[in-house]
């Protein structure tokens, strides 16, 4: 067959042009990031009565209830931690604003991660999850299954556009355990089966019996249970477990063995000495001599971050040190250094075992972190972090993001004033002196929250 040499060349670009469009292309990349808070504090609220609705889980339409209600409703509460109203709620990392937190932890975390990995080419979408914040087991798991399905419907709009993303979800103190009650409602709920979360982070998060074995469920991917033994609080838990105490582990006990998808990871931070005379000298690292690399050397103390600065931003009025050595920055933004490094571990470590936890020393002042296993200086790994002129950079971000007023005594009287409308609104509710009132009970539905059930005659 003939063919001229212009029927020829558009025969050449039309089957070039066939062969690039079935050629497949990469998929996008993206990650979805879900942050979860804690409780809001109990201690305004410690009293005998209390004491006891704590231990039988009865604190439904109490003072202390409501007063967290309007609590939670107070935008002042925002300000220092990756927290907002109850629900769902993206985050716009661009959006700088005083007092957005929230804003402020997505930014600190893109640029993190990029600094961990350069040739990241993820995605990022970050998210806040608010829940009531309340000191009781029944309720985490009851704000658990709204979180199951916005993670759902977030999840089925990528899906739509063709593409599949990771999930990862960061749930601090008793956040972490309405995340792993996510688990619960994947086994009880007649709900979407088909969620998967890629990597779930506990950050000091109290370990209960009632919710620990339910990260073996196969929703979760992924397990880091991140914890610090400068975090007291962590521990203190008594009244929303049966044991008597919480803890910092997960162990093994009857019927329940440790998933090899957990890692526990132990965090410290060291210091210099600080004093007149340690002044005047720059010691040098020393990677042979034993005393440095397990922090016992007499020019180094330990300043490991205690419950609250491994959450929230250091003009936090209470339990943030004003010398912690990473202020005002919280802990949880270096964790996907901290998540990177990890991984990394354990694929070079030989026969590891990925129950016993992995202690990561950071030390800001040497520009390093010292991995090693618990009680043996056989595999140790120091690796790079941030340095001077990177966490200077970071602290300088916050800046623009700072609240012109957030003192102990401007966030006790926030508290009062919420206090105060939760007896006002109390004493509303009572009935008349004089007069008779139907008996009623409650009637709660499997599938409603327990605060907006409805009282039924």
């Amino acid at each position: 067959m003939n063919l001229k040499r212009g029927h020829l060349l558009t025969l050449c670009v039309l089957i070039s042009s066939m062969a690039f469009a079935t050629t497949p292309q990469p998929q996008k990349k993206v990650r979805i990031t879900v942050f979860v808070h804690g409780i809001m504090s109990i201690k305004p609220h410690l009293s005998f009565a209390n004491f006891l609705r704590f231990m039988s889980d009865k604190i439904e339409d109490t003072c202390y209830s409501e007063t967290v209600r309007f609590m939670r409703e107070d935008p002042f509460f925002y300000q220092n931690q990756a927290m907002e109203q109850i629900g769902w709620h993206a985050i716009d990392p661009q959006r700088v604003e005083k007092g957005y937190a929230s804003g402020l932890i997505a930014r600190m975390f893109d640029r993190v991660e990029k600094w961990s990995d350069p040739c990241s080419d993820y995605e990022n979408h970050y998210f806040n999850y608010g829940w009531y914040g309340l000191l009781s087991a029944r309720i985490r798991y009851f704000d658990a299954i709204p979180l199951y399905q916005h993670l759902v419907a977030e999840v089925q709009k990528f899906r739509a556009k063709g593409i599949e993303p990771e999930v990862r979800v960061i749930g601090y103190s008793h956040g972490g355990n309405v995340c792993l009650n996510l688990g619960a409602v994947r086994q009880n709920e007649e709900i979407d089966q088909n969620l998967r979360i890629d990597e779930l982070v506990l950050l000091g998060v109290p370990i209960q019996c009632e919710t620990d074995f339910l990260l073996a469920d196969p929703i979760f991917k992924r397990v880091y249970q991140v914890y610090s033994r400068g975090d007291r609080i962590q521990k203190l838990d008594f009244f929303s477990t049966k044991r008597f105490f919480s803890r910092r582990l997960f162990q093994q006990r009857k019927y329940f063995a440790l998933p090899d998808k957990l890692t526990q990871i132990q965090l410290r931070c060291t210091r210099n000495v600080r004093s007149r005379k340690s002044r005047c000298k720059a010691y040098c690292f020393n990677p042979n001599d034993i005393t440095m690399l397990s922090g016992k050397s007499k020019r180094l103390r330990d300043a490991s971050p205690g419950h609250i600065e491994l959450w929230f931003f250091g003009w936090t009025p209470a339990n943030y040190r004003p010398n912690f050595i990473l202020e005002p920055l919280p802990i949880m933004i270096f964790l996907p250094i901290i998540l990177d490094q990890t991984e990394n571990t354990l694929a070079r470590a030989k026969n590891a075992n990925p129950h016993k936890p992995i202690i990561m020393d950071i030390r800001p002042e040497y520009e390093h972190m010292i991995i090693k296993n618990q009680k043996s200086f056989k595999d140790v790994t120091i690796v790079p972090f941030p340095d001077k002129q990177e966490i200077q950079a970071l602290s300088t971000m916050v800046d623009p993001y700072v609240p012109d007023v957030y003192t102990a005594e401007e966030y006790d009287y926030h508290i009062q004033q919420a206090a105060q409308k939760a007896q006002c609104y109390m004493q509303e509710k009572q009935p008349v002196k004089g007069r008779k009132r139907r008996r009623t009970t409650k009637r709660i539905h499997r599938h409603r929250h327990p605060l907006k059930a409805i009282m039924i005659s």
